[in-house]
């Protein structure tokens, strides 16, 4: 029993009338007439009563017209919900940026896309690896950037790559392991500031840390607010963890030093989102956002 018959006996019955219907349906007579029969005859009783002047709905036939009223009501809003729901899904892009600490790699992409596209609304989060994963699984993000190696072996995921990420060790102006090659054992007779244990940076470090007694981590500061890890760097001879774009930039240039130390090779980085899900305006538009400005290309500090 499809939908379009239903409509039909519901016009039918509002009109009073098959031909009455058939012109407020701008269709034939015979196709409504048709459309009444085989509906009557799936339910194995008449829907209406044929009178000279039009029809009346029977008893059985006014509660299987008001059941039907509600049903294409029903079908009518599910309908409109979900085409309010793919505009608002258009309108919103959820991203994810793992380890939350690489956040600020997205501050060119970002103010691009909002700048360009008004209506376009943002939900920036940094993640964990295993968080994003989980949640752009589940949908509740739209797309993931992360280093590639977080998400080899992970089904069910498209992957585009991104330029390579590369991180540095970086001092205050004048500090004592300036201008020099500098090994794990020297790094370690300093306090070391990282933005966190799950990044890129992780790695290198870990040779750094095999030189500090007791707990390792214990002889880490961990701060991912950049700004505030700077302004540590800046006034002591701890050490701390940036990402080569931010070397770039004149103002870390003017008020920091990059250690010469070797953080291994750049790290190949990626935009996951998940396999056979079409994009939608507002990712086209981040794709092009990210390619005007690529999250690892030079940057401002924050």
């Amino acid at each position: 029993m499809n939908l379009s018959k239903l409509r039909y006996v519901l016009a039918v019955d509002r009109a009073g009338a098959i031909s009455a219907a058939a012109r407020n349906l701008h269709i034939t007579q015979s196709a409504v007439t048709k459309a009444v029969a085989d509906i009557e005859a799936d339910l194995g009783f008449a829907i209406f009563e044929r009178r000279a002047r039009g029809v009346v709905a029977t008893a059985a036939g006014r509660t299987f017209i008001d059941r039907a009223a509600r049903i294409l009501s029903d079908m009518d809003q599910l309908v409109s919900d979900t085409r309010s729901g793919r505009e608002t899904r258009d309108r919103v892009l959820r991203i994810g940026i793992a380890p939350p600490s690489l956040e600020g790699l997205m501050n060119r992409a970002v103010r691009h896309l909002v700048l360009s596209h008004s209506e376009v609304r943002v939900h920036l989060r940094g993640v964990t690896f295993e968080t994003g994963i989980q949640f752009l699984r589940q949908g509740d993000l739209d797309t993931l950037i992360a280093p590639e190696h977080g998400l080899m072996g992970e089904a069910g995921f498209a992957m585009e790559p991104l330029p390579p990420l590369r991180s540095r060790m970086y001092a205050r102006k004048g500090h004592p392991l300036s201008g020099h090659l500098v090994g794990a054992e020297d790094l370690a007779r300093y306090p070391i500031i990282a933005p966190d244990l799950s990044g890129p940076h992780v790695r290198p470090l870990i040779e750094v840390l095999d030189h500090l007694e007791g707990d390792s981590v214990r002889g880490l500061h961990i701060i991912e607010n950049f700004p505030m890890a700077s302004g540590i760097i800046e006034r002591t001879d701890a050490l701390g963890v940036v990402v080569d774009s931010f070397v770039q930039s004149h103002a870390f240039r003017s008020r920091f030093e990059v250690i010469d130390f070797d953080m291994g090779a750049p790290l190949p980085m990626v935009l996951a989102s998940r396999s056979g899900s079409g994009p939608g305006r507002a990712m086209q538009w981040f794709r092009a956002a990210l390619r005007a400005h690529p999250p690892t290309a030079s940057v401002s500090m924050r």
